[in-house]
């Protein structure tokens, strides 16, 4: 069997309240600026800085919904300044 292709996605803020459904939004960038907002109930909410494999379909989209997480949009693709910052935090 095959192994499902992943790519790397660090958490680079988390809401500090809900949405009306009660999920938390979240911001997840990967090395190379790709940028999304998905949102998660309290079971699958990750913390700023957490890094995050991300199953791809067969199509090399991220599929999110495999982590619980809930409507996922695109963001665009972050600039490299924002890319750095994002990955050289780390969580105190």
């Amino acid at each position: 069997m095959e192994k499902m292709q992943s790519k790397l996605f660090k958490v680079a803020s988390v809401s500090e309240n809900t949405n009306s459904f009660g999920l938390w939004g979240m911001i997840l960038m990967a090395e190379d600026g790709e940028t999304w907002e998905v949102a998660a109930n309290s079971l699958n909410k990750k913390t700023k800085g957490d890094l995050i494999n991300v199953p791809l379909t067969d199509e090399g989209r991220a599929y999110f919904a495999t982590l619980g997480f809930e409507i996922p949009t695109p963001r665009g693709i972050a600039p490299p300044a924002v890319v750095k910052e994002v990955f050289d935090y780390v969580a105190a």
